[in-house]
């Protein structure tokens, strides 16, 4: 039986496929550590303030602020990043409630994923227009607060 030849284009095009199925399986599975880390470093500006140990908000803790907002377009990755980041606020000592919670509109942004506290519950955010309800609606559709992403916590 004489072996089937197949055309170097095709061998090179299912190599190519293969390299890329692996990579993209690589990158989803470390893809919330890598965020996390990035997020961390963004935000290591910030924890100083939060932690109240600077004074004013350095201008690059609000470009952090930013990036880390970039990095949660959705709701799973906002958790996830809620999570990353609180430890983070954790691991600098203490955190500042209101520091935290006025940080967001302080730095022009909404980003209500932000932990604003030690017990900061992450795995409860939800923001209203994923899970509307009538009390969430009132208190932060109606009448915005800093957090002016609207989050809602699941009761």
């Amino acid at each position: 039986m004489t072996p089937t030849r197949h055309s170097p284009a095709v061998v090179a095009a299912a190599l190519l496929l293969a390299v890329l199925a692996s990579g993209r399986r690589g990158a989803e599975a470390g893809g919330d550590e890598s965020d996390c880390s990035v997020a961390q470093t963004a935000f290591s500006e910030c924890t100083g303030y939060v932690a109240g140990l600077d004074e004013e908000i350095p201008p690059q803790c609000c470009q952090g602020l930013s990036d880390v907002k970039d990095l949660a377009p959705g709701a799973d990755q906002r958790r996830d990043l809620c999570a990353c980041l609180l430890s983070e606020m954790l691991a600098a000592g203490k955190v500042d409630s209101g520091r935290a919670a006025g940080l967001p509109s302080a730095c022009g942004l909404s980003v209500g994923f932000l932990p604003t506290s030690p017990d900061f519950d992450c795995s409860q955010y939800v923001p209203c227009f994923v899970r509307p309800s009538i009390s969430c609606f009132l208190k932060f559709c109606v009448s915005p607060n800093e957090n002016s992403e609207f989050p809602c916590r699941i009761p």
